[in-house]
């Protein structure tokens, strides 16, 4: 099936002078499409085809997230450009084959293994390249895992154009392929590997439960495509920069991302300090009233119901749910106590029975 995006969402032309990169090969020219360019029309594509969802950017090294509303569902996109050489003779480009899997197939095979699903798009003119007539005896690619994996998985391939136009692919499209190769699964049940197929989930629940809109993570993702500076840095930390209250908080969230595994040895009972990002994350409500973290008083909430994705919670969970729903508030002294496993459950209920009498 083709779309065109222009079409799609009529009305809205972007300028494509610009957009892409020339590469020769034999008598042939391909116009391979630049990321930054390319995106925008990816967006849109996705937003018209889930039109019930968030969509967000770089969520857990992935390229763009749809947060499906309608099903709950969370599905990750990836796009790969095409590596591109210009360092020969006559300052020509040409292709660089034998970097294109190497830099996406770990990240899609993680993908469908921790959320079962995913979507590529990669530049149609690379395919029309490697469709040509004997192109297969001067370069060294092997895509038949992708085949095999469109055959197999919830797994669909698309090709964009630097014009927009998108068409979702079929395994005959990989007829030029000679070989199946077998894929490798690597599967180990960590708390790692368990938290890392969750994240999404976390994410999901923690963005609807401070209500962020598409519009609002659009225009954030917007004013740091336009900033002024050309200075690299990473969006979160963008965004947790901003006076904007909302803006801030949106980057904070990005950035506890990387803290989760933290978190989850927190839930674990294997950890020998509170980290406040479990606050932010509404696992547990502090309240300072004395203005000093020693005199802190900690509670058990899990308001955003995340706490389900973490397995050290899942380890805990009958000691959690006994403090969620009695409820307890412990001092900073009997939390640091509780999660760094110097005081058990049984410890819990006993305090417990004496508060209740």
């Amino acid at each position: 099936m083709t779309y065109i995006v222009d079409d799609i969402n009529n009305k809205e032309k972007l300028d494509t002078s610009n957009s892409f990169v020339e590469v020769v090969y034999g008598n042939q020219i391909y116009k391979t499409w630049k990321v930054e360019f390319i995106r925008p029309y990816i967006v849109k594509f996705l937003k018209e085809i889930y039109p019930n969802s968030l969509i967000v950017r770089e969520i857990n090294k992935i390229d763009i997230t749809i947060f499906d509303c309608t099903n709950n569902n969370q599905i990750p996109v990836e796009i790969q450009k095409t590596p591109i050489d210009g360092s020969y003779k006559n300052n020509k480009k040409y292709f660089q084959s034998t970097n294109f899997e190497q830099f996406i197939r770990k990240q899609i095979e993680d993908n469908i293994e921790n959320y079962g699903k995913c979507l590529f798009f990669f530049d149609s003119e690379y395919l029309r390249y490697l469709q040509s007539d004997n192109v297969g005896k001067s370069i060294s690619i092997n895509m038949t895992w992708i085949v095999k994996l469109m055959k197999e998985k919830d797994f669909k391939v698309f090709t964009i154009k630097y014009d927009g136009s998108v068409i979702e692919l079929t395994p005959k499209d990989f007829d030029f392929l000679k070989n199946v190769s077998q894929t490798c699964t690597l599967g180990y049940d960590n708390d790692e590997r368990i938290l890392n197929r969750n994240k999404l989930k976390i994410f999901h629940n923690v963005i609807k439960g401070y209500k962020f809109t598409q519009e609002e993570i659009t225009k954030y993702e917007n004013e740091f495509d336009n900033r002024d500076s050309n200075e690299y840095v990473k969006s979160s930390q963008y965004f947790r920069s901003c006076t904007d209250e909302r803006c801030k908080l949106y980057g904070s969230i990005l950035i506890l991302f990387r803290s989760l595994l933290i978190i989850n040895n927190i839930l674990a009972c294997n950890c020998n300090k509170h980290l406040v990002y479990t606050v932010m994350l509404g696992i547990f409500e502090q309240n300072d009233y004395r203005g000093n973290d020693r005199n802190a008083r900690i509670q058990f909430t899990d308001k955003f119901d995340i706490a389900q994705y973490f397995p050290g919670y899942i380890k805990n969970k009958e000691m959690w749910d006994y403090c969620k729903n009695k409820p307890r508030v412990f001092s900073t002294e009997e939390f640091n106590g509780i999660i760094s496993g110097s005081f058990n459950y049984d410890f819990i209920k006993r305090q417990s029975l004496l508060v209740d009498y």
